[in-house]
């Protein structure tokens, strides 16, 4: 629920509840503000958070102060039911797109607020930069140099936004992921393996005859299933075999001879120098 326009002291609204995002104050722009006041231009009202005991200002420093400086005692105010907790996270999101121009450090302050704050520690990175208004990359690096400084704990899990859709991640594992995957991808053939090799198992075990074997599979009510899948593991085997047989050619040494080139190099040996003396 908001209040539009409403005239509230100056006195009565709070400014030390830790909604100010912005690193500095500019008092040039309170001055200049205090001046068109005077001279009677209207500024659009600030926003504060009421919390059934106090004012907490989230958004209009520079105005509340430029009024007080003009001479006012009121200013106007849209009004907001909520905690200090909620005006700190609206006060994140001020001067986006109007107001005066953010600075660098404005925003960085920003953001580290954003990191800590209780609704922040919830979302992901895309979400916080989407309602700070900066970009992603920007509260991604902080994201990492307050938890490498320990100023935020690192999340078990964090909220992460791809393709529109967000989702909790796992962070344990993150940065493992490269190291691990050898390893498991060998499991995986391994275990994708262990069918192949129950299958020798069983053929190696068999006391009848390759010929008796055919005979006793192609008289099976699923002879037709039986024999599509022979031809694939009879396929995949001599695969196998070819694999084994490159395998075995490329191990050998690169200094080996076959015994028909051993000897005719030894023929061309004795024919240049003669048998050995003894």
């Amino acid at each position: 629920m908001v209040k539009h326009g409403e005239i509230l002291p100056i006195a009565s609204i709070r400014v030390d509840g830790g909604t100010q995002p912005r690193a500095v104050l500019d008092f040039d722009a309170i001055e200049d503000y205090a001046e068109a006041m005077t001279g009677g231009v209207k500024f659009p009202p600030v926003t504060v958070f009421y919390d059934g005991d106090s004012y907490w200002l989230a958004d209009g420093f520079h105005r509340v102060k430029a009024a007080y400086a003009a001479g006012f005692d009121s200013v106007l105010c849209d009004v907001h039911q909520g905690t200090i907790e909620e005006a700190q996270w609206y006060s994140f999101s001020a001067n986006r797109g109007n107001g005066l121009r953010r600075t660098t450090q404005d925003k960085q302050r920003a953001v580290k607020a954003a990191l800590v704050h209780g609704r922040g520690t919830t979302l992901s990175d895309t979400q916080l930069a989407r309602h700070i208004g900066v970009d992603q990359k920007t509260v991604t690096n902080w994201r990492r140099q307050l938890e490498a400084s320990q100023e935020i704990p690192k999340m078990a899990t964090r909220a992460v936004t791809r393709g529109g859709k967000t989702y909790q991640q796992e962070t344990t594992n993150i940065g493992k992921r490269k190291a691990t995957e050898p390893a498991a991808r060998k499991r995986a053939s391994q275990d994708g393996l262990n069918p192949v090799l129950r299958a020798f198992k069983v053929i190696a075990a068999c006391e009848i005859s390759p010929e008796e074997l055919a005979r006793l599979l192609a008289a099976r009510p699923d002879r037709d299933q039986l024999i599509s899948s022979m031809e694939k593991a009879n396929e995949f085997l001599e695969q196998c075999a070819n694999e084994a047989r490159r395998a075995g050619i490329d191990s050998q040494p690169a200094d080996h001879y076959g015994e028909s080139e051993r000897q005719a190099r030894d023929d061309a040996d004795h024919a240049t120098t003669g048998s050995a003396v003894a």
